[in-house]
């Protein structure tokens, strides 16, 4: 399980830098087949950038190893066509990972904000301000709630919209940027900028942030996740758009996102027992769909 990887190797001062929010139950093994991302992947890259090598059994049962553990192998990158192959072409049996050294100072915010607008303005402010944090992730108000009914770290119920920022590095470095983020935050309006005060403060923002799916049941019994990525420029009027369509259609929907690099993840929730719900679901989600692809997106 890729948390427990990550367990393992902190007391001796590494961590596997790819960190899906499902990161307490999702295995290395999953992480590969699907080449999955997670909040840090902003700064240290998806999964294809953090597997050395894997041993393959192909369809017609040979056992092959692609990649390697020294040099840069030299012709084609089978490694890197594999991952994110889903299982097609062929199973995973070992996986040699790179691991990262941790840093050596870290610092974690939480900015509110009166509507997702304004922090998703944020967030493309301190990309073009040349900040590249280790993770930048947006909530709104719905899912916010939901998060803080479950984990109870002070995440604001009355925020529209907040922003999770993390920078990592060295002291002096990440002071800096820290400083510099909730200036940013306080030019596009930013209500209230937080800092957590301790690691294991830090530690509750973020099980609030990778539980956000599972503390939805709260709202729904079922929802219908999407994931779509859209250039930071259009994450705001993309939002609106998700929330229209989700009116238009009579269905409540909730944003949790990975802001930083636009990867939107919109939940509509339902219940499944309703008649005809699902072709209503069905309907907004590939309007959904639709609008992120018109804003210059694709699917993640």
């Amino acid at each position: 399980v890729n948390l427990d990887l990550t367990k393992h190797l902190t007391p001796l001062g590494y961590h596997f830098a790819p960190d899906p929010s499902s990161q307490q139950v999702c295995t290395i093994g999953g992480n590969v087949g699907n080449n999955s991302g997670g909040p840090h992947c902003l700064a240290y890259g998806v999964t294809n950038a953090h597997i050395l090598a894997i041993e393959v059994v192909l369809a017609d049962g040979e056992i092959v190893t692609l990649g390697g553990l020294d040099a840069e192998p030299s012709g084609y990158d089978l490694r890197g066509v594999f991952i994110g192959g889903e299982g097609m072409l062929g199973i995973t049996t070992k996986v040699a990972v790179r691991i990262t050294p941790n840093p050596s100072s870290v610092r974690t915010l939480l900015l509110s904000f009166d509507t997702p607008r304004d922090a998703a303005a944020t967030v493309s402010a301190v990309i073009a301000a040349g900040i590249v944090p280790a993770a930048m992730e947006v909530m709104d108000q719905g899912i916010t709630i939901a998060v803080e009914n479950y984990v109870n770290v002070g995440y604001p119920r009355d925020a529209g919209a907040v922003l999770l920022a993390e920078v990592d590095g060295l002291p002096d470095g990440v002071d800096i940027d820290a400083q510099r983020i909730s200036d940013i935050g306080r030019e596009h309006g930013a209500t209230d900028v937080r800092q957590a005060a301790s690691d294991e403060e830090r530690m509750l923002l973020w099980k609030g942030r990778k539980t956000a799916f599972g503390a939805v049941a709260q709202i729904a019994p079922n929802y219908y996740l999407h994931d779509t990525v859209v250039p930071r420029s259009k994450l705001a009027d993309t939002l609106e758009e998700v929330y229209r369509i989700a009116d238009e259609h009579d269905l409540a929907v909730v944003n949790v996102f990975h802001a930083g690099d636009g990867n939107l993840h919109p939940l509509l929730l339902f219940n499944g027992q309703e008649p005809g719900i699902y072709d209503r679901v069905h309907a907004a989600g590939a309007k959904i769909v639709e609008a992120s692809l018109a804003a210059g997106g694709v699917l993640s």
